[in-house]
């Protein structure tokens, strides 16, 4: 997963969010475990405006690579 990327969220929301909101979005940044050096998390700007900061990658899938 890389910044760019568009993402489809897995999983199950909440009762603070809408059913239809946010099903995609755009990566805006990657963390990195610095022990580990995997990817820990992702920014995400969603479809619907709002902004996730370090979103678990294990929730979401890429669906489009940017370039």
């Amino acid at each position: 997963m890389k910044v760019g990327d568009l993402i489809k969220f897995n999983g199950t929301w909440g009762s603070t969010i809408i059913p239809g909101e946010r099903q995609t979005g755009i990566v805006m940044e990657v963390w990195i475990n610095g022990r580990t050096r995997k990817q820990a998390g992702v920014d995400v700007l969603w479809d619907n405006g709002d902004f996730s900061k370090q979103f678990s990658i294990g929730n979401v899938e890429v669906i489009n690579e940017g370039r």
